[in-house]
């Protein structure tokens, strides 16, 4: 997936503006993706910088973890491109 369709995705899916959904991704690989320290670092700097409650930045950061997560799994069942969602 390219950046900037991640960063598209991510805005639609946790309702936020393209310039957060960008900082979110920022956020994202300035951090591991796999660990519970990790998930909770990545929520407290998204509520930190972005000015979310704690609940909202959980949110934001398992939207991001679903669109991550898929992603990872269309290239493991599609590792030439195609994908499901193009039949």
């Amino acid at each position: 997936m390219i950046k900037t369709d991640f960063i598209k995705e991510l805005a639609a899916k946790a309702n936020i503006t393209e310039e957060q959904a960008s900082q979110v991704n920022e956020i994202l690989e300035a951090h591991h993706i796999i660990g519970k320290k990790s998930k909770e670092a990545v929520i407290a700097e998204i509520s930190e910088k972005l000015g979310f409650d704690a609940q909202t930045a959980e949110n934001i950061s398992n939207a991001a973890s679903e669109l991550i997560a898929g992603n990872l799994r269309n290239k493991l069942l599609h590792p030439l491109g195609g994908n499901d969602e193009d039949k």
